[in-house]
């Protein structure tokens, strides 16, 4: 089999010239990011889960691993700690994670998920796969892969 490999160049100062809004990769992701997260909420309401995306990701990271601390959660969520914080007591209200002392350090709690929060796991991740299908519907595994890979490229491109 006879592999091409293309050699990858930057893009010249001619091809980022000002072009419509509509076109500009920080409107498409935006505008993608946007509508992800709001059928990702609609998916959620329709199941009569009482639970927000945001507040699905934070279970979801302590389903990974329960018993971090809300900077940790703050750091693998991406999110400043102060919405963090926010989501947390809207999940403890829920009675779905609980805060317990560290042993260790007397100013520092970790979130563990409650009976409640572990049960949720198996139904959210079903709606979780729901969103994720309709959202890669008529893609390839391979163009899914892809396309992960070049988000992750331009974002590390920008932090």
């Amino acid at each position: 089999m006879n592999i091409i490999l293309m050699e990858s160049t930057p893009p010249t100062s001619e091809d980022l010239r000002p072009y419509p809004l509509r076109q500009s990769l920080g409107f498409l992701l935006v505008r993608t990011a946007l509508k992800l997260r709001l059928l990702g909420n609609v998916i959620l309401q329709e199941a009569g889960e009482d639970i927000t995306v945001d507040q699905w990701g934070i279970l979801n990271l302590l389903w990974e691993a329960d018993g971090q601390t809300p900077v940790e959660l703050a750091r693998r969520a991406d999110k400043d700690k102060p919405n963090v914080t926010r989501l947390l007591k809207i999940l403890e209200d829920k009675g779905l994670v609980a805060r317990e002392p560290d042993p260790r350090d007397r100013r520092s709690h970790h979130i563990v998920l409650t009976d409640a929060g572990r049960a949720l796991e198996p139904r959210l991740l079903a709606l979780g796969t729901e969103c994720y299908q309709q959202a890669c519907r008529g893609l390839s595994k391979q163009e899914v892969e892809t396309l992960k890979s070049l988000l992750n490229r331009v974002y590390a491109n920008v932090s």
